[in-house]
């Protein structure tokens, strides 16, 4: 798994619908108009995080404190398992060849429209152990994904991420798991106060410059027009397996070798 569930802190949806959604339409639709509808959806949710909600967010979860921040973390995370459901649920592994084909050229839409979150959400999906290990990519997916696994690397504290996000121009949705993580490590590994009783001003300014980026990207909207068929196919991606009927499924498919 890539470990961004349990960093966002996954909570269970509902169950699967009939038909999953009649998934046939990802094929017939284009993958920017997917990623376009996307990334509309993301932007209504990430426009509504109030400052002190990330703050609070940071310092203790919570819907009551952070309704919006949670709303947008249990979005992220719904997304990212709706999408690796989507692929293993398919029955023939020529229809899970083309779900995960499709996605990758999502994910690279959502780059191209600076959709980081669901980008990120997207890229946690096709690198599901549960899921890569039932999946044969060609040379032209391997670097596709190779592309964007250099994109959300976490070495180096993320470093090609950031120049990403620093060289973006809005309309532009940041991976909020980064600023989250930021913001713990600045405002739990570091006093208040100075020894000699100061306020630590360093502090206050590097958590006003990293709650910026946030504030900043909130102001300039896609403006894209949604589409109700593309919308009503999400069916605010409520529809998708939990990690162990995953892995249960994974398994299903292809069998571990067992030892002996």
């Amino acid at each position: 798994s890539s470990g961004i569930n349990a960093e966002y802190g996954y909570r269970s949806m509902t169950a699967i619908s009939s038909d999953h959604l009649n998934w046939s339409f990802l094929l017939k639709c284009k993958p920017r108009d997917i990623a376009l509808q996307m990334t509309q959806i993301d932007f209504e949710k990430f426009s509504k995080i109030k400052m002190c909600e990330i703050l609070k967010y940071v310092k203790s979860p919570s819907e009551a404190t952070s309704p919006n921040m949670c709303a947008f973390v249990n979005h992220f995370n719904a997304v990212s398992f709706w999408a690796s459901s989507m692929i293993l649920l398919r029955e023939t592994k020529d229809e899970r060849q083309k779900v995960y084909r499709r996605f990758l050229h999502v994910m690279e839409h959502l780059i191209k429209l600076n959709n980081f979150s669901s980008a990120f959400a997207l890229f946690a999906a096709v690198s599901k152990t549960a899921v890569r290990r039932v999946i044969s990519l060609t040379h032209k997916q391997e670097k596709i994904l190779d592309s964007s696994h250099s994109l959300m690397d976490s070495s180096d504290s993320h470093k090609n991420l950031r120049s990403a996000l620093r060289s973006a121009t809005p309309p532009l949705i940041p991976y909020l798991g980064l600023c989250v993580a930021d913001l713990t490590f600045l405002i739990h590994g570091n006093p208040d106060k100075l020894e000699g009783g100061e306020i630590n001003f360093t502090k206050r300014h590097l958590t006003y410059k990293f709650m910026d980026v946030v504030r900043r990207s909130q102001i300039t909207p896609y403006n894209i027009a949604p589409r109700d068929d593309v919308i009503t196919f999400f069916n605010n991606f409520s529809d998708h397996l939990e990690e162990e009927e995953m892995w249960r499924r994974s398994e299903d498919i292809k069998p571990r070798r067992r030892r002996g």
